[in-house]
């Protein structure tokens, strides 16, 4: 970048915390905000909300990207160029497998079937999260006592010809959900195995958590008012994780 300023993001270096959450809604950066302490919007140009507060002590920048790999990895470039040292995605996904709605999912590692990761690094290298970050991310869920399950996740470009069941194609769709399933993957979204590459490609260490709020079986949803509160309470374990996380996880290869 030309100068301080984030090209997309319109902040600069002492805007942002060391820690940021990564969301797809625009909404989540304002439930944020009410959540963080002295919480300040910097941006909302483009639909790319992001505010920075305080969590028990932790300054924490929250950024919304929309939806999908390209502009999730730019929001991510931007911030990690303006210091950010740590990024949890806090995102929902379709199930896959034995997960159910509602469940709060950490992801181990990601397939990656997006092309975005590739401008990163090359296919053969692994999407897999920063570890110690994610051991972090996994206390924090023991603790808010919500149900929980953790493995692999499936991340596509195309939501209606890869992921979601329109009944053009949709057998294609159960098929391929099913042979995931048959090797552990968990749940499917547009955005983890691109994150994970391009932290690793940054130097930067991220982990991903993401809500199960939508069936890759059936398509049913989470009712609006449960998905607000699970959403609440995913928001408030990732900042857990990421306030517990700044004694254990160090950057080694920025």
């Amino acid at each position: 970048m030309s100068s301080n300023t984030a090209w997309y993001l319109r902040c600069g270096p002492d805007d942002v915390g060391e820690s940021a959450v990564l969301v797809g809604d625009r909404g989540r950066v304002l439930l944020a905000a009410e959540l963080l302490d002295d919480a300040v919007i910097l941006n909302e140009d483009r639909g790319l909300t992001t505010a920075t507060g305080y969590f028990a002590g932790e300054r924490i920048t929250v950024s919304a990207f929309g939806m999908g790999a390209p502009i999730a990895t730019v929001v991510m470039h931007e911030l990690a160029a303006l210091g950010v040292l740590r990024f949890v995605r806090l995102g929902t996904v379709m199930t896959i497998g034995d997960t159910r709605l509602g469940e709060l999912v950490v992801a181990h590692g990601a397939v990656r079937n997006e092309s975005t990761s590739t401008s990163y690094l090359p296919i053969e290298f692994p999407a897999v999260p920063d570890f110690a970050l994610t051991r972090e991310v996994e206390r924090a869920v023991e603790s808010s006592g919500a149900p929980t399950r953790a493995g692999i996740f499936a991340t596509f470009d195309g939501f209606y010809t890869e992921m979601f069941e329109t009944g053009h194609g949709s057998q294609r769709v159960s098929d391929r959900y099913a042979e995931l399933a048959k090797v552990g993957v968990v749940a499917a979204d547009m955005e983890t195995s691109a994150l994970f590459v391009a932290a690793r490609a940054l130097g930067v260490a991220s982990a991903s958590l993401c809500l199960a709020s939508v069936s890759g079986v059936t398509n049913e949803k989470m009712t609006h008012s449960d998905r607000l509160t699970a959403e609440a309470l995913l928001l408030r374990t990732g900042f857990d994780a990421l306030a517990a996380s700044i004694p254990s996880v160090k950057i080694t290869n920025r």
